[in-house]
């Protein structure tokens, strides 16, 4: 079965990137930085594909990032600004993550990352969260231009592994990347982490979880060609 994961916030924490942040401010202002960080960094990728003014994703995550000094009245330089990116760079996985992917390759399934980083920043992060062994793919947005969860970049998927949507698995922690994946026709399942409500958006998750340890005892049995 071909199981597909989003990379940022549902194998990797993006959470610990507030460690860094907090090299130049406060606890509690870092939490806050990093919310609005990443806010920022997820409406310029919607935002650039909804113009058709696409950049890579370490673009954006740099002018995410710039939004956010000046909201927070904070100055860094270059070099300061390049240690905070690098964070996106070198992520640190959950503690389910890969105990609950080696169990899926164990079983003869294929796990695959679908993300809206580059092809560098997820070879990076791979190699990071030593998951090299564990993956049977890594695909990047980038091929096709357009962010999740526009239906080009789901259909990267379909076009790898020659599969019909409702033939795979998609796995993600964020809420508005199970939306995409659920209209595209894929059987989402849900990391729901921070116990937060479905979005309204007119279709539901095959499954909610609230950790990557459940999902090899709840995969559904779906055609494999």
């Amino acid at each position: 079965m071909i199981i597909v994961f989003d990379a940022y916030g549902t194998l990797w924490d993006v959470s610990q990137i507030q460690q860094e942040c907090e090299r130049f401010m406060g606890k509690e202002q870092a939490q806050s930085f990093l919310s609005l960080w990443r806010q920022k960094q997820l409406e310029y990728a919607f935002l650039r594909t909804i113009m058709h003014q696409y950049v890579p994703f370490d673009q954006i995550t740099h002018e995410a990032l710039l939004y956010t000094l000046q909201y927070f009245h904070l100055s860094l330089s270059a070099a300061e600004q390049n240690d905070l990116e690098q964070a996106w760079w070198n992520p640190v996985a959950f503690d389910d993550a890969l105990p609950a992917l080696n169990a899926l390759k164990s079983a003869s399934h294929h796990p695959v990352i679908l993300s809206n980083g580059t092809p560098l920043m997820l070879q990076a992060g791979v190699k990071a969260t030593q998951m090299q062994t564990v993956l049977d793919g890594v695909l990047s947005v980038d091929i096709i231009q357009h962010y999740k969860p526009h239906p080009d970049a789901y259909n990267l998927v379909v076009t790898q592994f020659n599969r019909m949507p409702s033939h795979i698995v998609f796995v993600s922690s964020n809420g508005w990347d199970i939306a995409g994946a659920s209209h595209f026709g894929f059987y989402t399942i849900w990391i729901n982490r921070l116990h937060l409500p479905t979005e309204e958006l007119g279709i539901r998750p095959k499954i909610i979880t609230s950790s990557l340890s459940e999902l090899p005892e709840k995969l559904p049995t779906l055609p494999s060609e």
